[in-house]
């Protein structure tokens, strides 16, 4: 399978939502990854949400910043222990 397009669950911690309504999340092994404005809307994204994410590899030209986007999240159930005291 290609890894330009294998989908990967990673549960993230939300940082920050722009000022244009997308968002900005982190992995437990601190890898950046980017929340469009139509997923943050639909999810009501606020900071410090945690979320298990279906994530993708960010498009060539962006990934050396922000590693992950993500495609699809849902409220995480099982906190990760890093996550926990946040």
């Amino acid at each position: 399978m290609n890894t330009e397009v294998k989908k990967q669950v990673k549960q993230i911690l939300v940082e920050y939502l722009t000022d244009v309504g997308s968002a900005f999340a982190i992995t437990e092994e601190g890898e950046q990854v980017y929340l469009s404005k139509r997923l943050t809307k639909k999810m009501d994204v606020q900071p410090g949400d945690i979320f298990d994410a279906h994530v993708l590899l960010n498009y060539a030209d962006k990934r050396d910043m922000i590693k992950y986007r993500a495609m699809r999240v849902k409220v995480a159930t099982n906190i990760a222990p890093i996550f926990q005291d946040t």
